[in-house]
């Protein structure tokens, strides 16, 4: 298959997925999902503005995504605007994190649920509030609760903070710096694996952006000092990772060759050292907003690229022997309407979704492949929606794909959240404005810190 020459797609019955619902407050504006899935239940958190009031909203359902409980507020003990909710989830102890922002000042909160999401405990500060801190994460592993942010200082500068519960969330350590730099550091990736954490994150104190690595090896008691693991002569930012093993894999754009770039790189031993990145898209327009996901000794690249100055596709690229070689890209969409903000997700099948405007607005579409990333189904329209869908998210659990999304609620300017799931066992299917994806040194901040981290507060 050549670079920009869309995929032969399998042409296999689509039964299709579920009518898309809406499980969020029709009066209030609801942005952001996140979506869990797991045998205790399907979780979903977002931002709700009512009233001028932001809040961090929760549902569950307990019958696999068929009825949903009404949305439980959780930030509404606190005061202030909360949004960029995170979570994660073992069992029926279930974390959210999120910024909350109260004149002038935005802090770390987080609560938890020890019952599966049926009560939730009043939210406990992470963050020691000496300065603005935003963009929470989160991360499990046995009873350790580990979360990250970005701290803003005085002087504008950004940096990478953590703490960590060693006793299932009940308290927390002080927060501890793993940067000290005067430039910035962007919005921290955070996985975590047996004793091991890392995070990844952009960095430009160097004088340029690059991608950094830091890894704790005694469950987030001390971190190694950062490594710069893009090492090339362009701007680099938004970075993904996944750790499977002693494997850590990580993508992200670059600029180094004048377009941008998605760039490649992966460690054998843990993230001790990482290979030469390689570029694995190497197409003529800008390559940008990479995701990746890891099936056993295959890694998948999916990244929204630009095809002329009005459209822009998906396109996909596989490694089938642990990221030593890709194959050529091919393009997902391949529609005269921009395509983009692609998601993700495998469990020996692959499933990519993205916002595609070729209906005339934009729609969530998401298409699979049975036979590795050799061939795709010919994408299914999943919202069908009156007015714009986008801000998708993909979940999977025992042959089945779970999906959310927000969707715009006519002329007046606010979103629910939607919600849909595969409709047979074994499925057998075949806010984003209509503009370029150009991308410059002045847009790869923008993309990363979500236009000044959002912590310019009145």
């Amino acid at each position: 298959m050549f670079a920009g020459i869309g995929p032969v797609f399998a042409q296999v019955e689509s039964p299709g997925f579920t009518n898309a619902t809406s499980i969020s407050s029709v009066s209030g504006d609801s942005e952001l999902p996140s979506l869990l899935v797991s045998n205790d239940g399907v979780f979903v958190i977002w931002t709700e503005t009512d009233s001028g009031k932001s809040n961090v909203l929760f549902s569950k359902s307990t019958d696999g995504g068929y009825t949903f409980d009404n949305p439980v507020n959780l930030s509404a003990t606190t005061n202030g605007q909360s949004s960029y909710p995170q979570f994660a989830e073992n069992g029926t102890h279930i974390y959210v994190v999120w910024q909350s922002a109260l004149s002038g000042t935005s802090n770390i909160l987080m609560t938890r649920s020890l019952d599966g999401g049926t009560s939730f405990e009043k939210p406990l500060q992470l963050s020691d509030g000496s300065q603005l801190s935003a963009f929470p994460q989160v991360a499990l592993s046995g009873n350790n609760v580990y979360s990250s942010w970005i701290e803003k200082s005085a002087d504008n500068s950004t940096n990478i903070i953590f703490t960590k519960s060693n006793d299932q969330g009940n308290s927390f350590g002080a927060p501890l710096h793993v940067t000290h730099n005067m430039g910035n550091s962007g919005i921290p990736k955070l996985s975590a694996d047996a004793s091991n954490v890392y995070l990844l994150w952009e960095d430009n104190s160097k004088g340029d952006y690059e991608v950094f690595l830091s890894k704790s090896s005694d469950s987030g008691a001390s971190f190694h000092v950062p490594i710069d693991i893009s090492t090339t002569a362009g701007q680099s930012g938004t970075p993904e990772v996944v750790v499977s093993g002693n494997n850590v894999y990580a993508v992200w754009m670059d600029n180094t060759s004048g377009n941008y770039d998605i760039f490649f790189t992966k460690s054998a031993d843990g993230g001790m050292t990482f290979e030469k990145p390689i570029d694995i898209s190497n197409l003529k327009g800008d390559s940008g907003y990479p995701q990746i996901t890891v099936w056993k000794n295959n890694v998948y690249v999916t990244w929204t690229q630009t095809m002329t100055g009005i459209n822009y596709d998906v396109f996909f690229a596989k490694s089938t022997n642990n990221g030593d070689t890709f194959d050529q890209p091919i393009n997902l969409s391949n529609n005269l309407g921009p395509s983009g903000w692609p998601k993700i997700a495998s469990d020996g099948n692959i499933y990519v979704s993205w916002a595609d405007s070729s209906y005339g607005k934009f729609d969530i579409l998401i298409t699979k492949s049975t036979d590795g990333g050799t061939t795709f189904e010919s994408p299914v329209n999943l919202s069908h929606s009156k007015s714009e869908s986008y801000e998708s998210e993909m979940a999977l659990l025992n042959n089945t794909v779970y999906m959310v999304w927000q969707e715009e609620q006519g002329q007046s300017g606010n979103h629910t959240v939607v919600f849909s799931k595969s409709t047979t066992f074994v499925p057998e299917f075949g806010p984003f404005a209509s503009i370029a994806l150009v991308v410059s040194i002045v847009s790869i901040i923008a993309i990363s810190f979500r236009s000044n981290l959002r912590m310019n507060i009145n």
